[in-house]
């Protein structure tokens, strides 16, 4: 439980990469499930979102891509469709989500070719910004490095809006001090699934990929 309210935290997850490294789109990566069936990488991260503290998941991911995810959608996850350019990577997907966001506090943007963050660990973030009006942004470091996820203030995105957006780093350094970096006991923050190695280091197999 978090000082925000599940109707106050959004999380979008950018899944619009061709995953040309990995061997096929990182949406559709066969994750597993305790107790159940897998299910597409993105599916997994909304869940997770969903079942810890946020009342919202934007999927943002390519157009060919959305029917293969219509399956798993279920109230509080939406499935949405960028056609920016590949080469505006994830700031394209957070310009087709930003207008969507809603009368929300905080988002949640985390790649989807990481690790779905564990609760404690956005909670962590999420505290930390209810602690600190003046703070707008919480981001997940371990031993100093930054990783994912990151919590921003909503209003944030607002840049995202605009014409030629920027990479969510360069809106993060804008703010100065007010984006911190917050320590947390998990690894996983760090974890980036580029290549079928990072699969396989995680899973112990090799990248599987829903249709």
């Amino acid at each position: 439980m978090t000082a925000f309210s599940r109707d106050q935290v959004t999380t979008v997850v950018l899944a619009a990469g061709a995953g040309k490294r990995i061997g096929g789109p990182k949406a559709l990566l066969s994750w597993p499930s305790t107790g159940g069936a897998p299910r597409p990488l993105a599916i997994a991260h909304a869940e997770e979102r969903l079942a810890a503290e946020s009342g919202r998941v934007l999927v943002v991911t390519r157009r060919a891509i959305v029917g293969s995810l219509l399956g798993y959608v279920r109230p509080g996850i939406d499935v949405v469709a960028s056609d920016a350019p590949d080469e505006v990577g994830p700031a394209g997907s957070l310009a087709c989500a930003a207008p969507r966001l809603g009368d929300v506090d905080v988002v949640i943007v985390t790649p989807v070719d990481a690790q779905p963050a564990k609760s404690e660990t956005v909670a962590k973030l999420l505290d930390v910004l209810a602690a600190e009006p003046s703070t707008l942004a919480a981001r997940a470091v371990f031993q100093g490095r930054g990783g994912h996820p990151v919590a921003v203030r909503a209003f944030v995105l607002t840049r995202y809006l605009a014409p030629d957006p920027p990479p969510l780093r360069d809106v993060l350094r804008t703010l100065g001090s007010a984006c911190v970096d917050v320590e947390v006991n998990d690894r996983t923050v760090l974890l980036d699934l580029d290549t079928p190695a990072d699969v396989m280091g995680v899973l112990g197999s090799l990248p599987k990929f829903f249709k």
